[in-house]
C-alpha cells in the first residue's frame, strides 16, 4: 500500500475577537466574551469542559476550543480552535471550515449585549502576531539519533524535577504574598474604607470583583511571574533545545525548509505593513529563526518545538503518558510559518503540498534540494516582493526565485507519484493539478492585464492585493488596514465572505460536508474514539455559564 497521504495532520488557528458594546458599560474582558461564545457553542454541538492548564472545551468531532492568553491580566486573549487529527488534506480543509463556521455562528449569537465577530488573521493593527499552526505526523529520528533522543529524555528527568520544585516554590511565594498583602490591606480598609485602585493593584480583578475574568493576579505580578517562570525553566529549555537540534527531524527540516520559505507564494495571506508596503505573507515578516519554542525568548520559528517543551515541563508531571509518548519514533512536526487562509484553494494547497513533500522526503525521493544561504533573509525577501522576482542566494553560489523553488518540489513530487504505479489516493493528483495551476497563474501575474488577475479568489494574497489596489492611490493607511483585517472577518460582511455568494471565490467543500464535520469525528483517526466517548458523556456536564 502507498504511503501517500497516510500521515495524520491537524490545524490550530487563533481568532482575534472584535466586540462592539450595545451600551456604555465598561468593555468586557476577552475572557468574558470567550465564555459567552462557549455558552453559545454548547447550544450547537456536543462539548465537554477540557481539564487542562487553560480554559477550553472538547467538541464531539474530536476538535477543541481554547481561551489562549499569555497575558490575561493585561487584557489579552484569543479564541484558539484545534481541528481533530485528519488523514488527508481535503479532510483537514473540511474540518477547518467546520471549525470556522461553528465559531463564527457561536460568536454571532453569543449573549454579550453587543456585537461580537471573530477575525481569522495573523496580525492586528498594533503588530501583535498570532494565527495558524500546522501539525504533521513525521519520523522524529532513527538509528543512533533516536537512541540519543531517548537517552536524553531519561537524563533530562532530574532537571525537570528541579524545575518543578522551583515552580512549586514560586507558587508558595505567590500565595504567601497574597496572605501578607491581605493582612496589610485589612487595617487600611478598616481605617479608610479601602480604595478600589489600591485593592486592584494588590490583588487583581478576580479577587476584588469576586468573579472569574481570568485575571487571577495583578498586572505587575503577572509580569513578574512570567519573567520568573522563564528564568526557572531556562536550563531545561536549553537542554531540550540542544537535544532536539541534534536529533529531531533533521532530514525533514533540512529538505523541507526551502519549500516552506517559498510556499508563502501560494499560501500567504498578504498584509499591509506599518509603512504601507504590501507583503505577500502576514506572519512571514515576523519569523526570526528556523527552529524554536515559539515565544520562549521572543522567538518566532518556522519549526516550532514548543509542544515538546510543554510535554517535558508540564505534562510529565500532570500527564505522564504524554511524556512517555515522546519516546516514540513518530512525533508531531509543528510548523508555525503558515498564515490563516480564507480561500479554500490556498488552504487546501498549504496542507496538501506540504503533506506530499513530506511523503516524498520520507520515501527518499527528494535527496538534494537547493539549500538557501540564509533561510530567514530569503523568507523576508519573498514576503516583501509581490512581483515574485526576488533572487534568493543558494549555498552553491547561484540564485533562484521562490517560484523556481516551488517548481523544483512540484516536479519532484510529480516524479515521486509516478513511481507509485498509480497506487495512491487520487487526491494527490488533484493537489498536483492545483499546484501547477497556481504556479502557472503566478508566473503570468506580472504580465497579466486581466481584471480580476489570475488566481483571484483562489490565493489569499492575490485576492487581498487586488482589493487593496481597488482602494486607490489616495487611500490612507487606516483605510487599507481596514480592508486588510476585514478581509479575514468571519461573517457575511467580511470582505472575503462577500466574494463567495457571487462566485468570485472558489469553494471546494460543500455545506453538507461542513455540517457533518461539525458533529462527527474523522473516521480512522485518533479522534474517532474520543468523539464517541464524548457523545456518551456530554449529557453529564452542564453547559458553560453565559457571560453576565
Amino acid at each position: 500500500m502507498s504511503n501517500v497521504f497516510q500521515r495524520l495532520v491537524g490545524l490550530e488557528t487563533e481568532y482575534a475577537i472584535r466586540f462592539h458594546s450595545g451600551d456604555s458599560e465598561t468593555p468586557r474582558s476577552k475572557f468574558r466574551l470567550y465564555e459567552a461564545l462557549i455558552a453559545s457553542l454548547y447550544c450547537r454541538v456536543l462539548a465537554v469542559p477540557a481539564k487542562h492548564f487553560k480554559e477550553g472545551v472538547f467538541t464531539a468531532n474530536g476538535g477543541a476550543v481554547w481561551f489562549e492568553a499569555e497575558r490575561p491580566s493585561a487584557g489579552g486573549g484569543l479564541v484558539e480552535g484545534a481541528t481533530p487529527e485528519c488523514r488527508g488534506p481535503r479532510e483537514a480543509l473540511i474540518y477547518q471550515r467546520a471549525q470556522d463556521r461553528l465559531l463564527a455562528e457561536s460568536a454571532k449569537s453569543a449573549l454579550t449585549n453587543g456585537h461580537m465577530v471573530l477575525i481569522k488573521n495573523d496580525r492586528d493593527a498594533d503588530d501583535n502576531v498570532y494565527g495558524a499552526q500546522e501539525n504533521y505526523e513525521a519520523t522524529f529520528a532513527s538509528g543512533w539519533r533516536l537512541l540519543l533522543w531517548r537517552a536524553g529524555l531519561v537524563t533530562m528527568f532530574p532537571l525537570a524535577v528541579l524545575t518543578w520544585i522551583g515552580i512549586l516554590l514560586s507558587v508558595v511565594v505567590t500565595i504567601s504574598y497574597f496572605a501578607i498583602a491581605a493582612l496589610c490591606y485589612l487595617p487600611f480598609q478598616l481605617l479608610t474604607g479601602g480604595r478600589y485602585s489600591v485593592a486592584l493593584f494588590l490583588f487583581g480583578s478576580d479577587l476584588v470583583e469576586g468573579r472569574d475574568n481570568c485575571i487571577h493576579v495583578p498586572v505587575w505580578l503577572e509580569t513578574t511571574l512570567q519573567i520568573g517562570t522563564r528564568l526557572l525553566t531556562a536550563p531545561l529549555a536549553l537542554y531540550l533545545y540542544l537535544l532536539i537540534q541534534a536529533t529531531g527531524f533533521l532530514r525533514v527540516r533540512r529538505q523541507l525548509l526551502p519549500f516552506l520559505v517559498s510556499r508563502v507564494v501560494i499560501a500567504g495571506a498578504g498584509m499591509i505593513d506599518r509603512d504601507g508596503n504590501f507583503c505577500v505573507a502576514d506572519k512571514g515578516p515576523a519569523i526570526n529563526c528556523v527552529t524554536g519554542f515559539g515565544g520562549m525568548i521572543f522567538d518566532r520559528p518556522i519549526f516550532s518545538m514548543g509542544h515538546f517543551f510543554k510535554a517535558v515541563y508540564a505534562d510529565s508531571w500532570f500527564a505522564p503518558r504524554n511524556y512517555l509518548a515522546l519516546f516514540a519514533q513518530r512525533q508531531r512536526l509543528q510548523l508555525a510559518i503558515g498564515d490563516s487562509n480564507m480561500c479554500d484553494t490556498a488552504e487546501y494547497l498549504r496542507v496538501g503540498t506540504t503533506m506530499l513533500v513530506l511523503d516524498a522526503i520520507e520515501s527518499g525521493a527528494i535527496i538534494n534540494p537547493p539549500r538557501l544561504t540564509s533561510p530567514i533573509r530569503a523568507l523576508h525577501q519573498v514576503c516583501a516582493d509581490a512581483t515574485l522576482s526576488s533572487e534568493l542566494a543558494l549555498n552553491d553560489g547561484t540564485t533562484t526565485s521562490a517560484l523556481a523553488l516551488q517548481r523544483f518540489y512540484l516536479e519532484a513530487c510529480r516524479e515521486f507519484l509516478a513511481q507509485q504505479d498509480g497506487e495512491f489516493p487520487q487526491e494527490a493528483t488533484e493537489i498536483i493539478r492545483l499546484w501547477e495551476k497556481a504556479l502557472s497563474g503566478l508566473e503570468e501575474l506580472s504580465q497579466s492585464v486581466a481584471d480580476p488577475p489570475p488566481m483571484f479568489g483562489e490565493l489569499d494574497w492575490v485576492t487581498k492585493k487586488y482589493l487593496l489596489d481597488k482602494a486607490g492611490q489616495d487611500a490612507t493607511w487606516e483605510e487599507k488596514k481596514k480592508i486588510d483585517i476585514r478581509y479575514h472577518e468571519l461573517s457575511p460582511e467580511g470582505y472575503h465572505g462577500l466574494l463567495v455568494p457571487g462566485g468570485l471565490a472558489t469553494v471546494l467543500v460543500t455545506n453538507e460536508e461542513i455540517e457533518r464535520a461539525q458533529r462527527s469525528a474523522p473516521a480512522n483517526s485518533p479522534a474517532t474514539t474520543p468523539g464517541h466517548y464524548l457523545r456518551a458523556s456530554a449529557a453529564c456536564h452542564p453547559p458553560a455559564p453565559a457571560s453576565s
